[in-house]
């Protein structure tokens, strides 16, 4: 194969010579005339796989544009890739007010096909615009095909999995001309995936940049104009998670987003309380089989109203006797009332109830977000509370899981993972905590209270003893209690 003669790179020249049409004069053309400095660190950044985190307004999609732009014009006949949420959104954002407006200023005689959603350069170098988030038809296009830039705009709100995107299928497509691939977006709610682990430096191998509008020349007036007018209608505003999300770049989540209502400060113990009367109950619950299997165990007393979360745990790839063996573990150490499992694999469930002779029942996934919102009843209420040390992985599930937003049913955000949520939303379901009657606790050892309460338990402790003794008695004689008492009554008076 003839090697790829690459051109030079946008931090080598400032400007791309273009030929106009009918002439062989070349015109001398600089995409970033104008850019302001952080927009220009980002685009001639040399940097394979980089990031832009910004606020909104700050001219992240303008950017992106240009480093399409560049890349375009660098080399003859190459392919730009610009991805959006949705082929829809893509062009509203990308087609009319960034590569028209670049094609317009700077004369580059750019084709735009409407239908395919293409522009084409002179020097035969094409930027395509796609949305990859919600149509599997348009990811498939991607495969096979080779790409010098190709940019993820909105990456923050993207609903699949972006990290099998980006490496496993754009990773291998701009291979051949050693291309950048870049993540584009605004601060969200999903504090999960691939954008939000680059944007704080959780995933190593990436090039940051950050900007506000603050840093845009063309914006900085109106956007604190625009601040200066939300601060005085409302002053609390900016401790709101959208301003801070939207004006400040942080990425915060709006706990109105969340699907769970647990709190850390509220929602935990240490160690169990001690009850002096009634009886623990136990369920403990298995989740999966092909994604990572959940176990958590949930207990309540007799006599409180709050179920406690004991155990909460993950693993993953456990196959039909690993999954046994862990329930068994729980069987050992507790009395368990139930076993409740996801019976989505039904023949896995079979094994496990035939082979390990496990009494299983198949969890009840109905309505799931209506018993959610029960269940979110009693978070707030205190009623549910997990153990600090051994449910940790629950309690960040919690924290990061949100519903989905585009989702025309009520239905948890596809990036968050669930398997322990899905697991005590299950095993609670079958918990009965809300029937408890509470208890007065036990008097303190050595307190008035204490002794009164120990002489009354051995006053009961010798009435008993004395009429179990009448009984006996009773019977040794040939009669009845009710004979025997009457017989004792008579002796008395006479005496």
């Amino acid at each position: 194969m003839k090697p790829l003669k690459a051109r030079p790179l946008i931090g080598e020249i400032a400007a791309q010579r273009l030929w106009g049409k009918g002439t062989s004069t070349p015109r001398v053309v600089d995409v970033l005339e104008g850019t302001f400095a952080q927009q220009r660190a980002f685009i001639e950044d040399p940097a394979k796989l980089k990031w832009a985190l910004c606020t909104r307004r700050a001219a992240k999609s303008y950017s992106d544009g240009l480093a399409l732009a560049k890349a375009a014009l660098e080399r003859e006949d190459v392919s730009c890739l610009y991805i959006g949420l949705t082929r829809e959104s893509a062009k509203r954002i990308m087609w009319k007010d960034v590569l028209k407006a670049i094609n317009r200023r700077h004369k580059l005689g750019i084709q735009f096909n409407e239908s395919e959603l293409s522009a084409k350069f002179p020097n035969g170098s094409v930027i395509y615009l796609v949305g990859a988030d919600s149509n599997e038809d348009e990811r498939q296009k991607l495969l096979g095909q080779k790409f010098v830039l190709v940019v993820i705009d909105e990456a923050q709100a993207f609903g699949i999995d972006l990290r099998q995107l980006v490496y496993g299928v754009l990773k291998p497509a701009v291979a051949d001309y050693r291309g950048t691939i870049v993540l584009t977006g605004t601060p969200g709610n999903l504090i999960k995936g691939l954008f939000f682990d680059v944007t704080n430096g959780r995933e190593a191998g990436w090039s940051g940049h950050r900007w506000t509008t603050y840093d845009n020349p063309y914006m900085a007036e109106q956007w604190a104009g625009e601040i200066a007018d939300l601060k005085a209608a409302s002053p609390l505003v900016v401790e709101t998670p959208w301003f801070r999300q939207m004006y400040l770049g942080e990425w915060v989540i709006d706990s109105d987003k969340l699907v769970y209502r647990f709190n850390s400060d509220r929602n935990t113990f240490a160690e169990l309380p001690t009850f002096h009367a009634g009886q623990w109950h136990y369920v403990g619950v298995d989740l999966g089989y092909n994604e990572p299997t959940a176990f958590a165990l949930c207990a309540y007393p007799d006599y409180d109203k709050t179920l406690y979360v004991l155990e909460a745990e993950k693993h993953p790839r456990l196959d039909v006797t690993s999954v046994a063996e862990r329930i068994r573990g729980f069987q050992a150490r507790y009395e368990l009332d139930s076993i409740v499992i996801d019976g989505a694999n039904k023949q896995a469930v079979e094994e496990m109830r035939r082979r390990h002779e496990l009494p299983l029942r198949a969890a009840d996934k109905t309505g799931k977000s209506d018993f959610i919102e029960i269940m979110n009843g009693e978070f707030i209420q205190a009623r549910i509370k997990l153990n600090l040390l051994r449910c940790s992985q629950l309690g960040d599930e919690y924290a990061g899981l949100i519903w989905d937003e585009r989702s025309l049913k009520r239905e948890e955000h596809p990036n968050c993972p669930n398997d322990l949520a899905d697991a005590t939303l299950y095993a609670w379901r079958l918990c009965y905590s809300y029937l408890s009657e509470a208890v007065d606790p036990p008097p303190k050892k050595g307190s008035p209270e204490w002794h009164k309460q120990e002489e009354e338990e051995m006053l009961q402790a010798e009435i008993r003893r004395y009429h179990e003794r009448r009984e006996g008695e009773a019977d040794s004689w040939g009669m009845t209690r009710e004979e025997y008492e009457f017989e004792m009554w008579r002796r008395d008076r006479r005496s």
